[in-house]
């Protein structure tokens, strides 16, 4: 399956010996994603090279659920698998199959992903004994029929008995299934599916940041189109408005828009870098009292920006002081509750695949009145989670006394911010804790 570049033979088993390691160092999502890959090929180092190229071979509708972190554990098993002393380090990317001119064409059109999660369902569970699928189909909740039914074809016997099913009912049916009878393209679609209900379903149009000064007023410009203008203090925040790709919003992202739109003319990315970093420590810990400590805002940006001289620039950008809504009336004037108490995020991370992480330092203020707790301050304070959470909003918090200690606080920070980038695939598990030589 797995060849070199020049056609010589190479690895016709190993990536069934490639799964199994990735499966000893507990990496599973590795493993099955393994399983997706259709056909390989890999390009022999130059002479006195150390680098072997290899290129995974999946279905496009695969593509995406290859992260880096997911390429660079398959690479780390290969080099365990195939050196023999100082041999070559693979490099793992990965691509769409090559087309075949003989082959089926892929399924299109709308209801497409329904439509294949149906086949595959049928697909899994066709291994199953004609006499024993009426069985196995009532233990899954499927509607009862006779043997001979399924013995005339078991496909058609599962395809009559969810034909009807909604995309939510064949993803519910489908997370059964798999775990029993496993199947790769069951499996793929499964997390293909889970990827687009995930996240933030609204387009993204502009994102409003890092005031330092009085808070900007919003109007909605366009009710049709759901257009914002800030019509005051324009002057003290910040505008990313450009398209956001599959990726999210990264600081090299930040960076090249800082560069290109308030930075002086042939300006490099370095000083670009150090320019748009002063100028969002600017919108940190307002109104803290004095102090030669950091406050905490400053110390979680800090920490963050320490992580990306270290591990790069693609990282996705830690965003200070993002407005959510605007309210155009005061608590006094307003004569019922608005839509949403919390106009500004602490912090947000708009991550791949629509994924947005809201960040919340929570002081005193959050859930005391002159120091008594308050039932209500705290209750108001999960409602927002709430309204934030069925929007698509991931939220985190972080409490006031995790910062008493800079230095505890830098050790806690960092720790986090490895253990979520490497849950979102953007770090391997052996780039936590470690930083370039």
């Amino acid at each position: 399956m797995l060849r070199d570049g020049d056609g010589s033979g190479f690895w016709s088993r190993e990536l069934t010996t490639l799964s199994e390691l990735l499966l000893q160092v507990g990496n599973q999502h590795a493993a099955r994603l393994l399983s997706l890959v259709q056909d390989a090929d890999a390009v022999a180092p130059e002479p006195g090279g150390q680098t072997r190229a290899v290129t995974l071979r999946v279905r496009p509708i695969f593509l995406d659920l290859f992260r880096p972190a997911d390429l660079e554990a398959i690479a780390a098993q290969m080099d365990k698998m195939m050196s023999i002393g100082d041999g070559p380090r693979h490099e793992v990317t990965v691509a769409a199959m090559l087309a075949d001119p003989f082959a089926k064409p892929e399924l299109g059109g709308a209801g497409t992903l329904t439509i294949q999660l149906r086949e595959a369902i049928a697909d899994a569970l066709h291994p199953v004994r004609s006499y024993d699928l009426p069985q196995v189909c009532r233990a899954f909740g499927l509607d009862d029929g006779e043997g001979e039914e399924a013995h005339y074809s078991k496909r058609a016997y599962v395809r009559s008995r969810i034909s009807h099913y909604t995309q939510d009912q064949l993803h519910e049916l489908g997370v059964q299934v798999v775990e029993e009878h496993y199947l790769p393209q069951l499996w793929g679609l499964l997390q293909v599916l889970a990827g687009k209900r995930s996240g933030v379903g609204s387009t993204f149009k502009n994102l409003i940041f890092a005031a330092d000064g009085p808070k900007p007023e919003l109007v909605l410009a366009d009710a049709v189109s759901n257009t914002i203008e800030i019509v005051a203090n324009a002057q003290f925040c910040l505008v990313y408005d450009r398209p956001l790709g599959d990726s999210g919003l990264t600081w090299a992202d930040l960076v090249t828009w800082w560069r290109e739109t308030h930075a002086p003319t042939d300006v490099n990315d370095r000083t670009a870098a150090n320019e748009l970093y002063y100028r969002l420590l600017r919108s940190l810990d307002a109104g803290r009292i004095a102090s030669p400590e950091p406050g905490p805002e400053t110390l979680m940006f800090q920490t963050y920006v320490a992580l990306l001289k270290d591990q790069g620039f693609q990282l996705p950008a830690l965003v200070p002081q993002v407005y959510l809504h605007y309210d155009p009336y005061t608590r006094a004037q307003r004569k019922a509750v608005g839509p949403l108490p919390r106009q500004r995020m602490d912090f947000l991370m708009l991550l791949r695949g629509r994924r947005r992480l809201v960040i919340e330092i929570d002081g005193v203020q959050h859930y005391a009145i002159e120091g008594k707790a308050s039932p209500r301050l705290y209750a108001q304070m999960v409602a927002e989670d709430r309204e934030l959470y069925l929007a698509g909003y991931e939220v985190v918090r972080f409490g006031g006394d995790e910062f008493r200690s800079s230095d505890d606080a830098r050790g806690m920070l960092r720790e986090f911010f490895e253990r979520l980038l490497t849950a979102h695939g953007y770090l391997s598990e052996n780039q936590q804790g470690t930083s370039p030589s």
